[in-house]
């Protein structure tokens, strides 16, 4: 898949609630709301922020990449993972 930081970024926006992210109906949470319906786009201070919600993903939003063997992972990798260690049902 080729995505770029802000299709990463706002894949990890649609995985957390806005008010997790800042304080409802405040500025920030308006820039959020403006950042999540395509409407602004995310800048260097959102991704700090996302990066500090999602620290195991910190690596892989700003550079694509994964670094396992360092807790460096990316949702797609986790959910793999977990199927791979969940027991076989049936």
């Amino acid at each position: 898949m080729n995505e770029n930081i802000n299709d990463r970024a706002l894949l990890l926006l649609g995985r957390i609630s806005l008010s997790d992210l800042a304080e409802t109906n405040s500025k920030e949470y308006v820039r959020w709301q403006n950042i999540k319906r395509g409407s602004a786009r995310i800048g260097a201070t959102e991704i700090e922020e996302l990066g500090k919600f999602f620290p195991n993903y910190r690596y892989w939003l700003i550079s694509g990449e994964l670094m396992p063997d360092a807790g460096q992972t990316s949702p797609a990798f986790d959910e793999a993972n977990e199927k791979l260690t969940a027991p076989n049902v049936g």
